[in-house]
């Protein structure tokens, strides 16, 4: 069997099976991941039995020899899908299949298409033939981020997501890199499930400064002198607040679950760290100061004061810090 993400090729696999297929579908995942997953719906599409690499069917799938499965755009140097791609599939749909099956397949690689010049009107031009699906077309339209769709596009398909990865997973393909263990489980814990953005922290000296930073507020801010030193590096660096932020937070839960459930720690390798912080900080303190943060970034994101954000927040978190001990 050829290897499917649970959220796209096995879900189509069970569509199917279960004569439910949608005719339309928009495909999301990470940049670096959509045209196999593109392929991977096409596979299912053309071979819904997908009994994988003996497979006629599948074999010239993968071979990109199927007359059938037609890839978009046109010009692939470009990669932006134009009102004229659009007019080819129109034209193509109504062609009968000719490669031996009963389907036809369009695969749209929109991750460069959906902002800027004509980005609207290969959507548009679309629309007409997603309201009056053709028998056995099938359109799948892969995109980095449905909401980049316009809405009138995203309500005439079912969207399907590429699976999010484990934390766990994401660092030992990390791993893969010259970076070191620590940094890459860091970089993990961060990445929501994205190699792409675990591999973007790693790639950036700013982002593991944030980090630094972070770690020092945790562990060695006892007084507002020492809370002004820091504020002073996070706002030197304002392009990196959030991360900056996040990973406090991060910070923060580990200290939390390793005193709650050892196991659902994300960040072994900073056992040293967490321990400082469990020793910093009470367990509700700890709790409280998730709170604050996540209330700062609410303020910031409404456009508050950066500097008297940061100021109050870490003040907060001074104050959190001795008055849960008593």
């Amino acid at each position: 069997m050829i290897p499917m993400d649970n959220n796209v090729g096995r879900f189509l696999s069970e569509a199917f099976a279960a004569g439910r297929a949608s005719h339309a579908y928009i495909v999301a995942g990470e940049r670096r991941y959509v045209r196999s997953l593109l392929r991977e719906c096409a596979l299912v599409t053309m071979c819904h039995n997908h009994v994988g690499d003996d497979c006629d069917a599948c074999k010239k799938v993968l071979a990109g020899e199927n007359l059938d499965v037609i890839s978009l755009p046109l010009d692939e140097q470009k990669n932006r899908l134009a009102v004229s791609d659009i007019a080819y599939l129109v034209e193509e749909s109504y062609r009968r299949p000719i490669d031996n099956s009963e389907q036809r397949v369009f695969l749209l690689d929109a991750t460069d298409s959906v902002s800027g010049i004509g980005c609207e009107m290969w959507q548009n031009k679309l629309l007409k033939t997603l309201e009056e699906p053709i028998d056995g077309v099938y359109i799948f339209v892969g995109v980095t981020d449905a909401e980049s769709l316009l809405p009138t596009v995203r309500s005439r398909c079912q969207i399907i997501k590429q699976t999010v990865l484990s934390a766990n997973d994401v660092k030992q393909a990390l791993l893969r890199t010259s970076f070191d263990l620590t940094s890459c489980e860091m970089a993990a814990a961060m990445a929501g499930g994205s190699i792409q953005r675990g591999e973007s922290i790693l790639a950036n000296p700013a982002v593991f400064e944030a980090y630094r930073t972070a770690v020092g507020i945790a562990t060695e801010m006892e007084s507002t002198k020492v809370a002004l030193k820091f504020a002073a590096a996070i706002l030197a660096k304002r392009d990196y607040i959030n991360d900056c932020l996040g990973f406090l937070t991060l910070l923060y839960r580990e200290s939390v679950a390793y005193r709650v459930a050892a196991d659902l720690c994300l960040l072994p390798h900073l056992r040293n760290t967490i321990d400082k912080i469990c020793a910093n900080y009470t367990l509700q303190a700890a709790e409280v100061c998730i709170e604050k943060i996540n209330a700062a970034k609410r303020r910031l994101d409404d456009g508050g004061n950066v500097t008297v954000v940061i100021d109050g927040l870490l003040t907060s978190i001074l104050e959190i810090k001795y008055i849960c001990r008593r």
